[in-house]
């Protein structure tokens, strides 16, 4: 019988996505051009930025055959902070790779009742720590790319479009 609950352990570690939450280290990795707007019938605003990297999240992502990208945040005074990056339509210019994102600021993740800019400048104390995760239905998340750094000073300069 003990046998069998070590053996039972083992294949429910492969199954679980937190245990092969593995993260890779890629430097030199930049937030640029954030800006935001407001859609109408929509609570809250949608903040929009690039990501800017010199590895090739694309044909990582393509070569693991991920299904998802989610750009995630530390929550922020009982707020949710999710959106995603496309690194579908990623760009290579000066050496440099670039995908646009996005991310919303909610009080919980059915995202039905979200803040606008000032609301967000109101809340943040310190930076947005945020991170890139890749994943599929049937496969482990993977974090991507970690520590990326959203100042509240950065949300301020954000500019409306």
């Amino acid at each position: 019988m003990r046998n069998i609950v070590i053996i039972l352990s083992i294949l429910l570690s492969g199954c679980n996505p937190l245990a092969k939450n593995e993260k890779e280290n890629f430097k030199d990795i930049a937030l640029k051009n954030l800006t935001y707007s407001h859609m109408d019938g929509m609570s809250g605003d949608i903040f929009k930025f690039n990501l800017e990297t010199n590895d090739d999240l694309k044909n990582i992502y393509q070569n693991g055959n991920y299904e998802y990208t989610h750009f995630k945040c530390d929550n922020i005074k009982n707020y949710f902070v999710t959106g995603a990056i496309s690194v579908e339509g990623e760009k290579l210019k000066n050496g440099k790779y670039t995908s646009s994102g996005y991310f919303k600021v909610c009080e919980d993740e059915s995202m039905n009742v979200c803040i606008d800019k000032n609301q967000l400048e109101k809340l943040l104390t310190s930076n947005m720590s945020c991170r890139v995760v890749f994943g599929g239905l049937l496969q482990s998340s993977k974090i991507m790319v970690d520590n990326i750094l959203i100042s509240k000073e950065s949300i301020r300069k954000s500019n409306f479009q």
